[in-house]
Parts: C-alpha cells; structure tokens; sequence
C-alpha cells in the first residue's frame, strides 16, 4: 500500500482511499470536490479571456495581440495592493474579463472615434493602450450596469415567486370554502 500526497492539502494517504484524476490523487471528501469547482472556475475564465482577446483583435484589426497590451489586461484582472510602498500583484482581485468586455462594447465608438480621428488609423501597441485606457474609464459605468442587471433579475425573481405564493394561497382558500362538512344537516332542512 503505497501512500501518495493530495495536491490540494499536502496531507498523505493510501492510493486506495483517494480517486485519481489528471495523474494525481485527491481525497474523496472535500479535495476532489474543490479540485473540481477550480478547474471550472479557470474553463470559465480562460473562456471569458478568449472572448476578449478575440474582440480587441476584431476591434483593432489585427491579427496577433502584442505581449505589452496582454500583460496590462492580466494585469488588470490581477489587481494590484500597495505595501511599504511597494506594487504587490494579488491574485485575481481586478475586473473580471467579462466586465472588461463589457466595457469596451460600452467604449467601442469613442476607441473607433479615437483610431479614425487621433491616431490615424494606427493599429500599434499604443493605439491598443490608448483604447484599454478609454475602456478602464468605463469600467465603473459597465459595473453598475452590471449590478442593476443583477438587481432586476433578483427582483424579477422573488416578484416571481410571491405571485406563485399568492396563487397558491387562493387556491387554498378556495378549497377551504367549497369542503363540504360531514356533519352539516343544513342541507336536509
């Protein structure tokens, strides 16, 4: 019985207890479970990241991203904390690539303005920076829009769900006035 070590606690134990997936073991309870909901988690985001890429490549006209403009966008998406003065990357606390999407569909005629007019028709690593920092100034616009969605959708939901409570609680009313008593005689009189 050989005992082999969970990525995801660092914990050992017996192969025969774990499940193995990807070439490594996981314990069954909790680990494989987290294992799980993180690769998820990166499909998702990889995803969102390639829906991105793909519109600022449509957007520009361009066939390849340069490596300045993708380092600013993870960047971005990394978020950043100052400690003793010193620019600390964190770690997926920025906007996510959706809501950057977001932004620059809500930023897409001032960036086409932009490349047309000011730029020339540039299609370099700084008409691209030119057009993340126009789509950064909308990020907050793209966030509130956003977080109403959000609220209109919850709202819609539980107007949903108290008009399905309303119908339910008629029909039990209903059902109460028509139950005939057994031991009613008003109806021999």
């Amino acid at each position: 019985m050989a005992l082999v070590k969970c990525p995801i606690c660092s914990q050992r134990e017996h192969k025969e207890n774990m499940i193995q997936e990807d070439k490594r073991y996981y314990h069954v309870e909790y680990c494989h479970e987290r294992w799980k909901r993180d690769k998820e988690a990166t499909r998702i985001e990889n995803q969102q990241w390639d829906d991105l890429y793909q519109y600022i490549i449509k957007l520009h006209d361009i066939i390849v991203l340069p490596t300045g403009n993708i380092t600013r966008l993870k960047d971005l998406r990394a978020g950043f904390e100052f400690k003793d003065g010193q620019r600390v990357r964190k770690w997926n606390t920025g906007p996510t690539f959706e809501l950057m999407l977001e932004a620059y569909l809500l930023a897409e005629d001032s960036i086409r303005w932009c490349i047309a007019n000011k730029l020339d028709g540039s299609r370099d690593t700084r008409a691209i920076n030119y057009g993340v920092s126009i789509m950064i100034d909308k990020l907050n616009e793209a966030f509130a829009r956003k977080k109403r969605r959000e609220q209109h959708t919850e709202q819609f939901e539980r107007t949903k769900i108290s008009s399905e409570d309303k119908n339910i609680s008629n029909e039990i009313l209903k059902n109460k006035h028509n139950k005939i008593d057994e031991m009613d005689i008003s109806s021999f009189l």
